[in-house]
């Protein structure tokens, strides 16, 4: 954002300070300015000429021998192509020497013969406007010799501000904004604005009325005349658009430019005669209507959307921006003022949903004080008159709601703002301060109470500590005697629960090849009845971001899912999770929706990733589980249970379920995709399952908190056993059996292969064990080793089969 200090100064003297300590003043006192440039800088060599005579080049139709008296030792011959160039006009000249923007430096030249000594110049190429089909007219009493600057007063000092650091400042999106500011900090007095106030007795001849009073909570509509005549705006007026970036365009939308630019308030102006039926009416769009917008975009509308609309249909996208059918041009001779106080929430969605954004959404996004549209228009009607006198108010202002801000009453307390501030302040020193700002304060008992102006109660200034700030920023964070802390610092911890998502974090990423990831916590209640999912349960958002998220999630795996799919196109098999929220409808003790921590991971086609994970996802998310409850450091009963999927996207066939406690708790699961629901979000694999696991029940079925683990001071050994066994034996026999056999020495147990077919008797399958074994307080030997391969031997054989070597 912009700010002209030449602007700023017509409200408040900035005499005695450089644009350099106003700037630093700026950045210490009130928001951070990212830089100083000065408007009109790179022409301060072009000065004004006068055309003494001119005559049409011998050998080209279409250019002048021009004679140029600038105030130098004489004139010059200039050629010039303008057609608007003749005898007697005064003119902005470029003498030899000259620099112009874009770093084009005037030289004598030869234009078909004829030498050109200096440049007559354009607005175009001054930088000062985009006409370009003739040079620029000055006044006939501008004095020959003047630098440009000067007579026009165009040098500017301009700071550039960062959006960001203001949006909590809606009263800054204006210069009176700022100018209160630098009266407040430079401790003088602040101009007020000149408003017309003697308006029509007659209502302006408009219709208005307001459907969607909860979005609109105000609106009104002035009548206005101009001549034809009128339709450029003063230089005055220009320059100070021009300075902070904005396009000259005519009268009356440079009047609206320049009172949303002063006052931060927009307003929009409707040709009168293209309104239809005289009426303007707020309300949502219907469904299948459409509007051109001044960009020349046609705009699908949706019942979301707030209009202005006449007889006819929508004339404007409310707050964000006016249609092309009932612009103002140039043949314009009355024109319909508005000014609203909308609901910044509706803006920002409508704006967000088209892509557009104006200088006046971006301020309707702020929520601006609800008083402001009537000064809006008040600045406005007497800016016209000041600048055309020939315009008239056909009409007095039709107003539609109420424009009386909320009251906000707050006390400080005076003891506890100089301790919290570090500062020796007196309650009239306080009180001094927030006066400046405009706060009305009065001391009672050693305390303030203090009202809060209107420009700073629509979102700003809710609390006693935001007083606070005002005060301290005011006086100056560096007044602050810097201290050394005399609190204890005590050093944070990580929870049980903290620990062991760091810890089965850890073993995700380093033991089984996966990715972290992070997803929202939205979801589309579309999405889900399109999918033919139920609703309930999930907590609904009053106010969301967008559309398409308009519920909070129970669990990651519905983003996961939606992540998988992207990632599966370009990786044919694959491993995402996630360490995050869910929140349920049901209600916690505090009353909010219950919220949980979960671990959600989604697997497509795990078999091919190697030798860890065989015959699918499902088996090897089986494996993938036990290591994690293993390194949790609790084994949670296992139980093949006909519990329900934990997640709609579950498909109840195929599932596998962990649990804790008397109560048998679902602590986990794993279970493949629904088939339908795999084919709704994309995946292209048939192999695709879903693990989920509770963090917090986990964390309560733990024995013991972790405590630190000292490295192994002994190496470890590893043994392969495959063993030849009846089908009918289960993996979770032959695990334990191995297990007991090892006993103490076993710090580790892995299946990672299983085979059928040839070369095993009929009924047989093999199962291949990889064992770790270390000791604590030696290293183990082959005679370990051996003794291991024997006890192996004999549990093959208590179950029906026999080692295989």
């Amino acid at each position: 954002m912009k700010i002209s200090l030449n602007w700023i100064g017509e409200f408040v003297d900035l005499s005695g300070y450089s644009p350099e300590e106003l700037m630093d003043l700026l950045t210490l006192h009130t928001t951070e300015v990212e830089g100083l440039a000065w408007f009109a800088d790179e022409i301060q060599d072009v000065i004004v000429g006068e055309v003494i005579s001119c005559i049409g080049h011998p050998d080209a139709d279409k250019l002048s021998v021009t004679e140029v008296s600038f105030g130098g030792e004489g004139p010059v011959n200039v050629v010039c192509g303008a057609p608007n160039v003749r005898q007697g006009l005064k003119v902005a000249f470029a003498p030899l020497g000259a620099s112009l923007p874009g770093g084009l430096k005037i030289k004598k030249a030869k234009l078909r013969g004829v030498q050109s000594i200096g440049m007559i110049c354009s607005e175009k190429e001054l930088e000062l406007g985009d006409s370009h089909a003739g040079i620029m007219e000055l006044p006939s009493d501008a004095p020959v010799g003047a630098r440009l600057v000067d007579y026009l007063d165009l040098l500017d000092p301009v700071l550039e501000v960062d959006n960001k650091a203001i949006n909590h400042r809606p009263d800054l999106w204006g210069h009176y904004g700022f100018a209160r500011e630098f009266a407040a900090i430079l401790k003088r007095d602040l101009a007020p604005i000149s408003l017309f106030e003697d308006w029509p007795t007659d209502p302006s001849a408009v219709n208005v009325s307001v459907t969607e009073a909860e979005v609109c909570p105000f609106y009104s509509v002035t009548s206005f005349a101009v001549p034809v005549s009128s339709n450029s705006s003063p230089l005055a007026i220009q320059r100070r658009l021009l300075a902070v970036g904005q396009r000259p365009v005519g009268l009356v939308v440079d009047l609206t430019n320049y009172v949303l630019l002063e006052t931060g308030q927009p307003t929009h102006a409707f040709d009168a005669k293209k309104v239809a039926g005289q009426q303007l009416h707020v309300r949502c769009a219907a469904a299948g209507e459409s509007l051109i917008t001044l960009d020349e975009e046609i705009r699908s509308l949706t019942p979301q959307d707030l209009v202005i609309a006449d007889s006819s249909g929508p004339v404007a996208l409310a707050g964000v921006m006016g249609g092309s059918g009932t612009q103002v041009d140039a043949s314009t001779q009355e024109f319909l003022l508005e000014a609203a106080s909308f609901s910044a929430t509706q803006i920002r969605r409508t704006s967000h949903r088209f892509g557009l954004r104006s200088e006046s959404s971006a301020r309707f996004e702020k929520t601006l004080d609800v008083s402001l549209p009537v000064l809006a228009q008040a600045r406005f009607a007497h800016l016209l008159l000041e600048h055309c006198p020939e315009a008239a108010i056909t009409g007095a202002p039709v107003p539609v709601g109420d424009s009386t801000p909320e009251e906000i009453h707050l006390t400080m307390d005076v003891a506890r703002v100089a301790e919290r501030l570090g500062l020796s302040l007196s309650p009239e020193e306080m009180a001094q301060t927030l006066d400046r700002l405009g706060f009305p304060v009065t001391v009672q008992d050693g305390d303030l109470q203090v009202q809060v102006p209107s420009w700073r109660s629509s979102k700003d200034i809710r609390l006693p500590v935001d007083l606070e700030e005002e005060v301290g920023r005011l006086v100056g964070y560096d007044q602050i005697q810097p201290k050394p802390l005399t609190a204890p610092l005590e050093p944070t911890s990580l929870s049980q629960e903290q620990l062991l998502s760091r810890r089965l974090a850890t073993c995700l990423v380093g033991s089984h090849c996966s990715y972290q990831t992070q997803g929202y916590s939205f979801l589309s209640s579309e999405a889900l009845q399109k999918w033919g999912l139920s609703l309930e349960g999930y907590v609904p958002i009053q106010n969301p971001v967008h559309e398409g998220a308009d519920l909070l999630r129970k669990d990651p795996l519905f983003s996961l899912c939606e992540q998988a799919v992207g990632n599966e196109r370009e990786v044919s098999a694959g491993v995402l999770f996630e360490m995050g929220k869910g929140y349920s409808a049901r209600m916690d003790s505090t009353g909010e929706p219950q919220e949980r921590h979960w671990l959600g991971l989604v697997s497509w086609n795990l078999n091919t990733l190697g030798a860890n994970h065989v015959k699918g996802s499902f088996r090897s998310l089986r494996g993938i589980m036990e290591d994690l409850l293993s390194r949790a450091g609790k084994n949670v009963a296992l139980a093949e249970k006909t519990i329900p999927p934990l997640s709609p996207l579950g498909n109840p066939s195929r599932i596998l379920t962990w649990t804790s406690g008397p109560q048998e708790t679902p602590v986990a699961q794993i279970f493949q995709i629904h088939p339908a629901l795999r084919s709704d979000f994309g995946f292209v694999s048939q192999d695709v399952s879903l693990l989920l696991l509770d963090l917090g029940l986990l964390s309560q079925a733990l024995d013991a908190p972790f405590l630190f683990q000292a490295p192994a001071r002994f190496p470890a050994i590893k043994v392969d056993v495959s063993l030849a066994l009846p089908k009918a034996v289960t993996f979770a026999e032959t695990e334990a059996a191995l297990r007991q056999a090892a006993g103490k020495f076993l710090s580790n147990l892995v299946l990672f292969d299983q085979f059928e077919g040839e070369g095993l008797p009929a009924g047989f399958k093999s199962l291949a064990f990889r064992a770790t074994l270390r000791s604590s307080d030696k290293t183990l030997s082959e005679k370990e080793e051996k003794k291991y391969l024997k006890a192996a031997s004999r549990i093959a054989e208590e179950l029906g089969g026999h080692l295989r070597s």
